[in-house]
């Protein structure tokens, strides 16, 4: 596990700072708190910026300086300051509006329930299935058309849901860290330690099999049970044992305002320990013990 209380190495650094824009102003940022040593400016001396005074350092000298003058109190408080600049820390305080337009826009479009058409990855499948049906090419072209609008749609409503997730936990904890710009592996360090942010539709088909049908009451009683059944059933091809915080829905139509007051009631400081065991096809079943963050997604007033 990362913990960037202990250490911070360039590659991690670049996971939470992102790029060389963020990495500049994080320095000037520290530079006003501590003096760091080495670093170095120059005046812009034409164009509209005339007169402003930029970062003169090399890229490499720039990632050099961060990792040697880390100081996780003080750097984690920029970072975060920073990350209230983000186009994606807007749109997740913005959630609320967005959200209401894009569900009466939804209703406008007469999409009906919001929910997925066809599994990601299974539009070939849903176009066959629409083929072998018993009506004309038009009104099969109709049902592929409107599906692929639910489909485009849904995606945007998860986009302003995701980022509002995002929002929501930074500002639940001051004691996570979050990155600026987008790496894969990494969204959050929490507490120091680095946990991936993954989003699951359902706590998965085995689970709601294995359990029946009072599945939707032990997801929301045992969440650790849910991350078990994520962690086993993943995909080989995308297999992780890393830490990560797992949002999970258990219902679908779950509002912004359901959202807001679970994440405010979810535990956020202390993760839980994960043991599951995985099936790989070479090397056979293992057994693995993770750190990991769940909140789950579902209506309250139909437990």
């Amino acid at each position: 596990m990362e913990d960037v209380k202990i250490r911070l190495t360039e590659d991690i650094a670049k996971k939470i700072i992102g790029n060389n824009n963020y990495a500049q102003q994080y320095l000037v940022k520290l530079n006003e708190i501590i003096a760091v040593d080495g670093l170095t400016f120059r005046n812009i001396t034409r164009g509209k910026n005339v007169g402003q005074q930029v970062v003169s350092n090399s890229t490499p000298e720039i990632w050099r300086l961060i990792v040697n003058t880390w100081n996780y109190e003080v750097s984690k408080n920029i970072i975060r300051t920073l990350f209230k600049t983000t186009e994606k820390y807007r749109n997740g305080k913005d959630a609320d509006n967005a959200m209401a337009l894009l569900i009466e826009e939804w209703q406008n479009l007469n999409l009906g329930e919001i929910s997925w058409p066809f599994s990601q990855g299974q539009f070939d499948a849903f176009v066959q299935s629409v083929n072998s049906e018993n009506s004309n090419g038009t009104i099969k072209d109709e049902k592929v058309k409107q599906a692929a609008v639910k489909y485009r749609r849904i995606k945007e409503i998860n986009t302003v849901r995701n980022d509002f997730i995002e929002t929501l936990i930074f500002e639940k904890n001051e004691n996570i860290t979050p990155t600026l710009d987008h790496r894969r592996g990494v969204d959050f360090f929490v507490n120091g330690i680095s946990f991936d942010q993954k989003v699951a539709k359902s706590p998965t088909n085995e689970f709601k099999r294995k359990i029946g049908e009072d599945w939707r009451q032990v997801a929301i009683t045992q969440p650790e049970k849910v991350a078990e059944y994520l962690y086993t059933f993943q995909d080989e091809g995308r297999f992780g044992a890393d830490p990560r915080l797992l949002v999970v829905y258990i219902d679908e139509d779950v509002s912004i305002t359901q959202i807001r007051d679970i994440i405010n009631h979810t535990n956020l400081n202390n993760y839980l320990t994960v043991n599951f065991t995985f099936n790989h096809k070479i090397q056979g079943n293992r057994n693995y013990r993770v750190p990991c963050f769940v909140v789950l997604l579902y209506n309250k007033d139909i437990q």
